[in-house]
């Protein structure tokens, strides 16, 4: 079987962002909006939401995301791609992918690596608290008395 690639355009009313929440997450629950919309219409989990969707909600700020917005919505094989009318809708080609995932994989063990320095530095400056405790710090001796 074949599968062909399906397209819709969507025009994805937002009211409920500045009815159902506090006005510093309005732009934050459009967002939600938008992907629950475009799973329940595409009939996929996996939403992937454009760049140009997400500059456009948060243009005016957190508190002022749009009442509505128009979408175009692209159902991949395993994903709904998704960006404003008018905007080309960008795949991910078998060679990118690749890229991406060794470079996300080369992040994860940079991470590893710095974790491990960091216990090792801990587990050096605990040894040398162990071995020679500095005494602790005290009040400086004041000369003079304070003047008021």
């Amino acid at each position: 079987m074949i599968f062909m690639a399906e397209e819709k355009i969507f025009t994805i009313p937002l009211r409920k962002a500045y009815r159902t929440v506090a006005r510093n997450a309005r732009a934050r629950k459009a967002i939600d909006i938008i992907r629950a919309y475009l799973q329940r219409h595409m009939k996929c989990e996996n939403v992937k939401i454009g760049f140009s969707i997400n500059n456009s909600v948060w243009a005016r700020g957190i508190q002022k995301p749009p009442r509505k917005i128009r979408i175009h919505a692209k159902l991949d094989s395993n994903a709904v791609l998704a960006e404003l009318v008018g905007v080309d809708i960008k795949t991910l080609t078998a060679e990118e992918a690749k890229e991406k995932a060794k470079k996300k994989e080369g992040k994860k063990e940079k991470i590893k690596e710095e974790r491990k320095e960091r216990k090792k530095q801990t587990i050096q400056e605990e040894i040398k608290e162990e071995s020679g405790k500095p005494e602790a710090p005290t009040k400086p001796e004041i000369s003079e008395p304070l003047k008021e």
